[in-house]
């Protein structure tokens, strides 16, 4: 079963309850972090930590040959999952701008390339606040509309959905992946690593 229908299923007996305006954000929200097309054979779910530094290395050391080579070409699709650790001070604020980012602006992907460049500029700031917006701004997510969303919290219960699915799913440590629902990879492996992993996924499915 595809964590998104699990997802759904939580996301939408939270949403009853909720404002007509705020469920469509959270929509919006929780689609902007889906990569890929939607029948593609495998399904990725990186569980991660916008202020771990490993899950930084992953993006900027792997993640955009996997993107280059089996998101766009339709092979997978790419789910981030937020999972803040309580010793980083600043990961629910930047998971919080990051979906933000999305849910106003369909921008969770530039968002989320810029909070893990610069994270060494925000990770031991007081207030992260000024940096996320400028960065929000640089992502084409920034206004008022975006500091709204930040200011109320209005992308909290998501977090807090992905936390539980984390849980659930037995993992504590960033980053982690889920590959298919069916096998679990912690820790940043190489690109070649990789290649066999999702080889032998795309194999399975094809049989």
């Amino acid at each position: 079963m595809r964590f998104g229908f699990v997802f759904w299923l939580a996301l939408g007996a939270s949403a009853a309850t909720a404002q007509d305006a705020n469920s469509k954000l959270l929509e919006r929200a929780a689609i902007g972090r889906a990569k890929g097309g939607a029948t593609a054979t495998v399904m990725v779910y990186e569980i991660a930590d916008f202020q771990c530094p490993f899950c930084a290395r992953f993006v900027k050391d792997v993640f955009p040959r996997i993107d280059s080579a089996y998101i766009k070409t339709g092979k997978v699709q790419w789910f981030f999952v937020n999972l803040p650790l309580p010793a980083h001070g600043n990961a629910w604020a930047t998971a919080e701008a990051a979906l933000c980012a999305g849910a106003v602006a369909d921008r969770f992907w530039p968002m989320h390339d810029r909070l893990f460049a610069t994270q060494n500029e925000w990770a031991s700031a007081r207030d992260p606040g000024p940096i996320i917006e400028r960065l929000a701004r640089e992502a084409g997510a920034g206004g008022d509309a975006f500091r709204t969303c930040v200011a109320e919290d209005r992308v909290a219960s998501l977090i807090l959905m992905d936390v539980i699915f984390a849980a659930s799913s037995r993992i504590n440590g960033t980053p982690a992946f889920i590959v298919n629902g069916e096998e679990t990879f912690v820790g940043v492996k190489t690109y070649d690593e990789w290649v066999a992993i999702l080889d032998a996924a795309i194999k399975k499915k094809a049989k």
